[in-house]
């Protein structure tokens, strides 16, 4: 039986949440850049808007060199966005993202979201990683566990 049967309410069991954040600590390890992910029931609106201002809420903007990503899902509205500070935006792009986005989209539309979830933090952490290599003087600068709101 699905944990989602026995609890309703998560989108994520329990084993699907301990794999996201588990790809964002790996991921982490190889870039000095910082990997959130957020599940809403709602986002009240257009979902990269509310994926900006869960960045905002959540301090991703503070970090030294400007290079955080949020993963942002709207479960009840069946939408979601992937939105990157000034400093990964100009090197990922628009096409960049996307690409992220429609691996994540075949995998949700598979019901695989927790697969959906690890795909795009690892690609992200790639993208990332290329861009803003671990430093040896690099601190996790936010937490790494999966938001759920």
């Amino acid at each position: 039986m699905s944990d989602r049967k026995t609890r309703p309410t998560a989108f994520l069991t329990p084993e699907e949440k301990r794999r996201v954040e588990t790809a964002i600590a790996e991921a982490e390890r190889r870039t000095s850049a910082e990997i959130r992910v957020v599940i809403s029931r709602r986002a009240r609106g257009d979902p990269l808007e509310a994926a900006r201002r869960a960045f905002a809420r959540l301090g991703m903007h503070e970090t030294r060199e400007r290079n955080g990503v949020i993963i942002y899902l709207a479960t009840a509205e069946r939408r979601f966005a992937i939105f990157g500070d000034e400093g990964v935006h100009r090197f990922v792009g628009q096409a960049g993202w996307e690409s992220i986005r429609d691996g994540m989209a075949e995998r949700f539309a598979r019901g695989a979201f927790g697969e959906g979830l690890v795909y795009a933090v690892e690609q992200v952490g790639k993208v990332l990683a290329e861009h803003f290599p671990w430093r040896e003087d690099d601190v996790n600068e936010l937490p790494d566990e999966v938001v759920e709101e």
